[in-house]
C-alpha cells in the first residue's frame, strides 16, 4: 500500500534512522533512510506514530532504501488504516504546478 509517513529505526546499540516509509504491508515496509542506509540482515527497532515499537529485519537494501520484514504481521486493517491516513504525496499536483508554471 502506497503511503508517506515517518518513522525511526534503532538498532540495539542505539544507533537510530529516521526514515521515510513510502510502501506499507502486512508483512513489512519499503524504506528510505535520511542518512545512514540500513544494514541488509540486522534487525531493527522501528517505531511508527501509533503503533508500538515493531520488530523488523532489513530483508534487502539499495543504497538509502531497503525494504524490512515485521517480525509480526499488521492486521490487515491496521496497515490499511495507516495507508489511508497517510497517503503518498500526489504527483498529479506537482505535475498540475510543473504546467502552470510553464504557462507563464
Amino acid at each position: 500500500l502506497n503511503t508517506s509517513m515517518k518513522a525511526v529505526a534503532k538498532t540495539a546499540h542505539g544507533l537510530r534512522h529516521v526514515l521515510e516509509v513510502n510502501d506499507l504491508s502486512t508483512g513489512g515496509c519499503a524504506v528510505v533512510s535520511e542518512r545512514h542506509p540500513l544494514q541488509e540482515g540486522l534487525t531493527y527497532g522501528l517505531k511508527i506514530q501509533g503503533l508500538e515499537t515493531l520488530g523488523a529485519v532489513a530483508a534487502w537494501t539499495a543504497g538509502q532504501t531497503a525494504g524490512l520484514q515485521f517480525e509480526q504481521v499488521l492486521h490487515p486493517a491496521v496497515a490499511d488504516h495507516f495507508a489511508l491516513t497517510n497517503p503518498p504525496a500526489s504527483t498529479d499536483q506537482n505535475q498540475h504546478s510543473v504546467e502552470n508554471d510553464t504557462e507563464r
